[in-house]
């Protein structure tokens, strides 16, 4: 049985360096599929044509198509069935994700190309679609927990699949991302997820009714084993955690950091959390095992739109938590929401003055939206307010709740509040030698400040925070890393070429620090050498683009008459 992933962005996503990602989601189900012996291959066709598309299906012919859906691709993922099933009418498609989940009845009434809807987490529910399917006798669908699917004019939901409750034992999506179709390993695996499940109650967030409300969580163990795995085998040194909120179990990341810390896995990483984690040693800890940024969800300095989106917080609960997070050392972010119903200009200020008092390094503004299986969503169709079949009827890849000037207005506030901030709270000379104090050493201050140094060109004073790294921990890439490419900027190219080599003699499957000896060797002249780092660079990560646009010069280099 051959089986064939596909995720393609809508148009707009296409070159969003983060929507254009393969959903970690589907990772796992191919993972899961070949650990049990399938014949699974990931396609990411957000960059093709449909021309090119088309060409896949009819190259790969496979019998079993499985794509992922969200709102905003929910059009694409659509024709990329009916495309599949031109293709091979025999083949089953299978179509999954948070839109499918919430929207399946509409899509199997509207699109025949779609026979099977999976709802909810896939990789079970694959699993046994695939082995009770054959392309002659198809299969008793009714038998397969977990999906929606027709029997003749009716719609019918088989029984619920029980969740997953052992994610540790789940393989690993970036063991299995050879052979796989428009997808860059090195960028896919820097993101990772560590739990399922959400116990928040938000009013524009559909996450509790996909993954359901009880909390999963993988253990520390198997947590610094999948980054440990990625970094030696794709060369990596910094990930970003996307689960809901990391920081939900304090014992949970204080035994992450721990074992960061006793392995020396010498990265920087990044995570989401809720404004009511306010612990200084928690953060602390994360600091110390190279947290760089966490995510807050903010959304609001007004109380009352607080309640109005389910939130369950108060801005001074975002207050004492972004005082803990910067005390730490560790970059400030926020996810604020604009264009909610009844929203003030008092509530507008709220929110810029609560910005001003935390101080984030950067941010983001959403206007609120609806999305399928929210209570937003299903408040909004009660009231007369939206359509049922909004999602079916509009060609967009997002609904805002609100389109009037002043919801503009607002979100323009709120980003000029950010670019202010991020302006006033940088971290300062000051600030960086006070995190020294309080947390002892740790590699994550001396980069940061060092990147504040190089940022001003007070290149010996960068270099000062990065040899302090190479003195205390020899063995940590970051440090030989920062250096060389501090050297390389300032033309001391003999230094960034040793320091370079340093990186790989450390992490061998690094392509960047590959690429950047070839540019060494490029710009000294020496183009066989340069070429060779090149090549060796395109063998680690083909989609290194330093290297693919080194080749590219070298290619056009004069030739030398003989």
């Amino acid at each position: 049985m051959k089986v064939l992933l596909v995720y393609k962005a809508h148009a707009g996503g296409a070159k969003d360096p983060y929507t254009s990602l393969l959903p970690v989601g589907l990772g796992y189900i191919n993972a899961f599929l070949q650990h049990h012996g399938l014949t699974s291959r990931l396609a990411n066709v957000s960059s093709f044509t449909w021309q090119q598309c088309a060409s896949l299906f009819r190259t790969e012919q496979p019998e079993v198509v499985g794509i992922s859906q969200f709102t905003h691709n929910r059009f694409e993922s659509l024709r990329l069935a009916e495309l599949a099933k031109k293709t091979n009418p025999s083949c089953l498609v299978v179509v999954g994700g948070p839109h499918a989940t919430h929207r399946y009845r509409e899509i199997l009434v509207r699109n025949p190309a779609v026979d099977v809807v999976i709802l909810g987490e896939g990789e079970r529910t694959f699993l046994d679609l695939v082995r009770s399917w054959t392309p002659s006798g198809g299969c008793r669908l009714d038998r397969v927990k977990g999906i929606a699917y027709r029997e003749g004019e009716t719609i019918r939901c088989s029984p619920v699949r029980p969740v997953i409750t052992d994610l540790d034992g789940l393989p690993l999506p970036a063991a299995y991302f050879e052979d796989s179709l428009g997808v860059d390993p090195h960028r896919q695996a820097e993101f990772i997820i560590t739990s399922r499940g959400c116990p928040a109650a938000c009013s524009f967030c559909a996450s509790p009714r996909f993954w359901g409300k009880a909390l999963r969580l993988r253990s520390p163990r198997s947590i610094v084993d999948e980054i440990r795995y990625i970094r030696d085998r794709y060369g990596l040194l910094y990930f970003s955690i996307r689960d809901d909120t990391f920081t939900v179990d304090r014992e949970r990341v204080l035994e992450v950091c721990r074992l960061l810390l006793v392995e020396k896995v010498h990265i920087l990483w990044n995570c989401q959390s809720r404004v009511i984690a306010a612990d200084t040693v928690m953060f602390e800890a994360m600091r110390r095992a190279g947290c760089e940024c966490i995510q807050l969800g903010v959304e609001s300095g007004s109380s009352r739109i607080l309640r109005t989106l389910g939130k369950g917080i108060a801005p001074e609960q975002a207050l004492r938590t972004a005082k803990a997070i910067r005390e730490a050392g560790i970059n400030l972010s926020v996810y604020l929401i604009s264009g909610v119903p009844g929203e003030s200009d008092a509530d507008i200020q709220a929110t810029c003055d609560l910005i001003e008092a935390i101080r984030p390094h950067d941010g983001q503004v959403s206007p609120l939206v609806y999305y399928p299986g929210t209570a937003l969503f299903s408040e909004g169709v009660k009231k007369g307010v939206i359509g049922e079949d909004l999602f079916e009827k509009e060609n967009r890849e997002s609904f805002p709740v609100r389109h009037d000037p002043s919801a503009g207005r607002a979100t323009r506030r709120l980003l000029e509040s950010l670019e202010k901030s991020a302006v006033a709270g940088r971290f300062t000379r000051e600030d960086f030698r006070r995190h020294k104090r309080s947390l002892g050493y740790c590699h994550a201050t001396n980069l940061m400040a060092g990147e504040s140094y190089e940022e001003r060109e007070e290149w010996r004073a960068a270099q000062r925070e990065y040899r302090d790294i190479i003195r205390r921990e020899p063995d940590n890439p970051w440090g030989w890393l920062a250096l060389a490419d501090v050297l390389a900027e300032t033309g001391q190219l003999d230094g960034a070429r040793e320091a370079f080599r340093e990186v790989l003699t450390l992490l061998p499957t690094h392509a960047p620090a590959y690429a950047a000896l070839g540019e060494i060797s490029r710009l000294s002249g020496d183009s066989t050498k340069a070429g060779a780092y090149y090549r060796k660079a395109l063998r680690l990560n083909t989609h290194n683009e330093v290297a693919r646009e080194g080749v590219q010069m070298l290619q056009n280099l004069p030739r030398r008459p003989r």
